[in-house]
């Protein structure tokens, strides 16, 4: 995107960072971490001819390190940044923002998510066509099952079912090794074979503890494997990738494009998943993505537990661009017992449906933001 001697400049006149706390239908348990709310920080940026935009990030101390405290700080090392600056020159606004702090990547991502926003409303255009356009109408979003029992998975997922969501992730890596491997049977057995399974370990399991799920789930038929083991075991996960019967999905230690390539080279997983909080923008991962098709990786775009359909709907516009989303998306909104819009990002019929309305093709409630604001 770049600007022309006919089109008026969008400046930056006021950028608003902000902490919300967003309780969860219920406590999730995340590598071995218990989630009873969602900490997540927003951005709002205002043009001077009134325009705005909206940006989300979700904390992640245990995934990126990324603290409230630390996010509301980084934006406001990155404000003088952006203040002033002409928000279609939005490649050179991101360009500063990732070369004038190292990580950061929360913060980073909501302000191109905000600048993105800013944009496209302003254009009276979609995120996506910002991005190049889209190749599909619809996207089919999975769901993650991880309850104390099998029992209760599989009613979750049967009552998913009849709302048409056919793909879930199942939460491995928490439990003794051989009720995970009973559950993944289970499951598979209960809801058949026309549903989607994959596991997400968050790097719970030690490499014989993944080596023997792996071996003993080849039956169930998982679409694959996300990062069984420690983000820094590289040579465990090329040696479990190389005798694995399910693909390993790289997550936790994927930040860069540096990333992707190592993981590759060393052969350590078939597929990527790919945040925007780890990447520092919409725009850093649309790029990541198109390295991962380059190599021949597959990928999964996901939000962190839990972002509200502000984050979901930049998630939504990026999926709708991307040409290798092999392995699904993972927006986690409706986790939430509350929201942040005025119309939840929300599957009907199985799929998401991709906005054509400007921007991120939502309308925020700042009543509500108000509400849950904690700083």
């Amino acid at each position: 995107m770049t600007a022309t001697v006919d089109l008026p400049p969008l400046i930056i006149t006021g950028i608003d960072a902000m902490l919300v706390r967003l309780p969860l239908k219920k406590p999730m348990l995340m590598a071995g971490v218990r989630i009873e709310a969602a900490e997540n920080l927003l951005v709002r940026i205002e043009a001077a001819d009134g325009t705005i935009g909206w940006g989300e990030a979700a904390s992640a101390p245990t995934m990126t390190g990324d603290l409230p405290a630390g996010m509301l700080a980084a934006v406001a090392l990155l404000r003088p940044l952006l203040m002033g600056r002409d928000a279609f020159a939005h490649p050179q606004l991101s360009r500063a923002c990732q070369q004038a702090l190292h990580g950061s990547g929360a913060a980073k991502s909501a302000l191109d998510m905000a600048v993105l926003d800013l944009c496209g409303r302003r254009l009276g255009v979609p995120l996506w066509a910002l991005l190049g356009g889209k190749l599909r109408n619809e996207l089919r979003p999975m769901f993650l099952l991880g309850n104390p029992s099998v029992q209760a998975d599989i009613e979750e997922a049967r009552d998913r079912l009849q709302r048409g969501i056919g793909f879930f992730k199942i939460k491995v890596g928490v439990k003794p090794l051989a009720e995970e491997i009973d559950t993944t049977h289970r499951l598979r057995e209960a809801l058949g074979s026309d549903v989607t399974l994959c596991a997400d370990a968050n790097m719970g399991f030690a490499p014989e503890q993944a080596r023997r799920y792996a071996q003993a789930v080849a039956q169930a038929d998982l679409l694959f494997l996300e990062q069984p083991l420690r983000s820094e075991d590289l040579r465990g996960m090329a040696m479990l990738a190389r005798n694995s019967p399910v693909p390993l999905c790289a997550d936790e230690p994927i930040g860069s494009v540096a990333d992707i390539l190592d993981y590759h080279a060393a052969a350590a997983a078939q597929g990527i998943n790919l945040k925007t909080i780890k990447l520092g923008g919409v725009s850093a991962t649309a790029q990541a993505a198109v390295v991962c098709q380059a190599l021949g990786l597959s990928i999964n775009l996901a939000c962190k537990v839990a972002e509200s359909s502000i984050g979901a709907a930049a998630l939504v516009q990026l999926g709708a661009t991307v040409g290798n989303l092999d392995w699904g998306l993972s927006i986690t909104n409706h986790y939430l017992a509350e929201e942040l819009t005025l119309e939840p990002i929300q599957a009907r019929d199985g799929v998401i449906r991709v906005p054509d309305r400007p921007g991120l093709g939502i309308d925020v409630d700042v009543e509500r933001v108000q509400r849950f604001r904690v700083c």
